[in-house]
């Protein structure tokens, strides 16, 4: 455990990751001596939580992501909803601002760098043409506000690139060259791309992929 106690607040968002399944919930109440929360939910799935077991979840503010635990003290029904009871939440790892959370990772991915000297609003503004130019590439690490790439080709600082990864869906996102670095021991490069003008919901669905590999990565070390 961390020492750090987490401010909490109600309709504060908590979300467990379970097989690969994210659950949503949020803070309903805050008693003397237990959190209460709704159920958590996945589309119309609910997760089963057994009195006495324990739980991790993460649990977000506007900045921060806080990876937590709490014992399931029982069940309740309040004002016709389900709540589960909680402990308060010990924190086991407090992770940077959401967005910028940075996950190594290699991974299949596909990009093509825009021509030169061009502004893009946004991935409307990208001809079609070029999505069907898109090459074949892997990752180096991920984040929610941006991704690192390999690729044989140099492309300068502030260029535009068109990028698809597989999330496991597949979303396509406009970002800019913010860095552009030569490795001299395999002979490519490492671009350093942000992601320009993304879908919040599409920036939320990379931080779940996140918490998701995070999660993996821990039972691992388990």
């Amino acid at each position: 455990m961390v020492d750090f106690k987490i401010k909490l607040e109600i309709n504060q968002s908590i979300e467990i990751i379970e097989n690969q399944i994210t659950y949503k919930s949020s803070i309903q109440d805050i008693k003397e001596d237990y959190v209460l929360i709704g159920m958590p939910i996945s589309g119309s799935r609910y997760l089963l939580m057994h009195p006495k077991s324990i739980i991790e979840y993460y649990m977000m503010n506007e900045k921060e992501v806080f990876k937590c635990r709490s014992v399931v003290l029982g069940r309740t029904n309040e004002k016709n909803l389900q709540l589960a009871m909680l402990s308060f939440p010990d924190v086991i790892e407090r992770v940077q601002r959401r967005e910028y959370f940075r996950l190594p990772i290699v991974m299949e991915a596909k990009f093509f760098p825009l021509p030169e000297g061009r502004f893009y609003m946004d991935l409307k503004d990208v001809p079609s043409g070029y999505f069907k130019k898109l090459e074949n590439t892997i990752t180096v690490d991920i984040s929610g506000g941006g991704i690192k790439i390999i690729s044989k080709q140099n492309v300068k600082k502030d260029n535009y690139v068109l990028l698809s990864i597989n999330i496991p869906e597949e979303i396509n996102v406009l970002c800019k060259v913010i860095r552009c670095d030569f490795d001299n021991m395999n002979k490519n490069y490492k671009l350093a791309l942000k992601f320009e003008r993304i879908d919040e919901r599409i920036r939320d669905n990379i931080i779940r992929f996140i918490f998701s590999k995070l999660r993996e990565q821990s039972r691992l070390f388990k």
